[in-house]
């Protein structure tokens, strides 16, 4: 069996679904899959992951499309450029026409859904990682009375409506995809997202990133790790470290970079938060050095964000088995199910809620939670297994 992968990003850098993609791939390529790949090329020469270069060139086929990325804020700019990208996959996959096609989420998949239908008469899954527009609604982003939110909101029912089979990563999104979107609930599977399984953590006194930020005796280190963006709501993390100046041995690291940075700095040092340290994007093969150097790892969203999307770090803070500390709507599925397995939710708009967890984790008046939860939703095999099974069913 033929699949094309139509990518949104490039095996060339360490984008957020790198590893969701990759092991998606390898898990085709395991079940006997001829898998071609079409993605993004941002340099001369394309890279891709040591795993794939036994089946590269025979079981696995890889078409580049020369791309030059769009300076963030630019969206219009971002769009435009997404739109010739996916007109010339689908050119690729006419010439090459595949059995069946897998779609990575994207801002513009009515397009390719529309071709796989049409002029490809192929099925395809779409796999939803990110809600457009709804995202940028609930964040405030756009309005719901605005011509783009209306047009982009119907274009998005388009792709999900005409796609043979809908994935997405949470519970909250699949009903966000149904109530909002009037897509049958029997369509949608939802399969959550892993975390980078094959890194494991140094020990402690090899730890890189405690050698980059050593760590004193008697120290507690809330750690955020993400995107500084304006839907992940650090804003809420340095309004918690401005009511905790007090206590001394309680540090903030914000590890990550985004267009909100300097505002969220400019807050920083508009509030003297001596007790917060921004210290950049990080290598990516550090992931589980970072989460295992924290004391709590904090994961907030903007309120009404968890029915749009799901913060992907989620797994690699369970994989590190440290303290997490959720700040998504109370009311959500996925606050539910943190709760369930022991683990404190609060709200996104009380950071005097948060203070009061990480005051509790800090003096150990909380257990750390059930991290049996990482198997049950966030386990890797079984994740890629029920993606070829799709794929397979379609």
């Amino acid at each position: 069996m033929k699949v094309a992968v139509v990518s949104i990003g490039s095996f060339d850098t360490q984008y957020s679904d790198y590893h969701i993609m990759r092991d998606i791939i390898l898990g085709m390529l395991k079940r006997g899959f001829q898998v071609t790949l079409i993605q993004k090329q941002y340099f001369d020469v394309p890279r891709y992951p040591a795993s794939f270069t036994k089946y590269l060139g025979t079981q696995l086929i890889v078409k580049n499309i020369r791309f030059d990325r769009k300076a963030k804020a630019d969206l219009k700019a971002r769009y435009l450029a997404d739109l010739f990208y996916y007109h010339k996959a689908c050119k690729l996959m006419k010439k090459d026409l595949p059995d069946k096609i897998f779609l990575q989420s994207n801002n513009t998949a009515f397009i390719t859904v529309w071709y796989a239908k049409h002029i490809l008469k192929r099925p395809i899954l779409y796999n939803e990682q990110d809600i457009f527009p709804e995202n940028a609604l609930f964040a405030g982003i756009l309005n719901c009375n605005s011509l783009i939110y209306k047009v982009a909101h119907a274009l998005q029912k388009y792709a999900y409506k005409n796609a043979n089979a809908l994935s997405t990563i949470s519970d909250d999104m699949k009903k966000t995809i149904v109530n909002r979107f009037g897509i049958d609930k029997d369509k949608i599977k939802v399969i959550y997202n892993w975390g980078h399984e094959e890194l494991r953590a140094n020990p402690l006194s090899e730890n890189v990133f405690l050698k980059r930020f050593p760590k004193k005796d008697e120290e507690t280190r809330v750690v955020y790790a993400g995107n500084l963006g304006k839907m992940q709501n650090v804003e809420l993390i340095l309004q918690t470290a401005a009511r905790m100046k007090e206590y001394e041995d309680i540090l903030f690291y914000i590890v990550g970079s985004g267009v909100n940075e300097e505002n969220l700095k400019k807050y920083a040092r508009e509030h003297e938060l001596g007790n917060m340290k921004f210290v950049g994007m990080q290598p990516p093969e550090d992931v589980a050095d970072l989460y295992q150097a924290a004391d709590i790892n904090v994961i907030p969203l903007q309120g009404g964000l968890i029915y749009a999307a799901l913060p992907s770090k989620t797994a690699d803070c369970l994989i590190a088995h440290k303290p997490i500390i959720t700040c998504v709507d109370e009311d959500s599925e996925f606050a539910d199910i943190v709760k369930k397995f022991g683990f404190i939710n609060t709200s996104p708009e009380n950071p005097d809620a948060l203070k009061n967890a990480i005051i509790q984790v800090a003096e150990k008046k909380r257990k750390m939670g059930d991290f049996s939860l990482l198997h049950a939703l966030f386990d890797r095999d079984k994740n890629v297994t029920k993606y070829c099974d799709m794929i397979e069913k379609m």
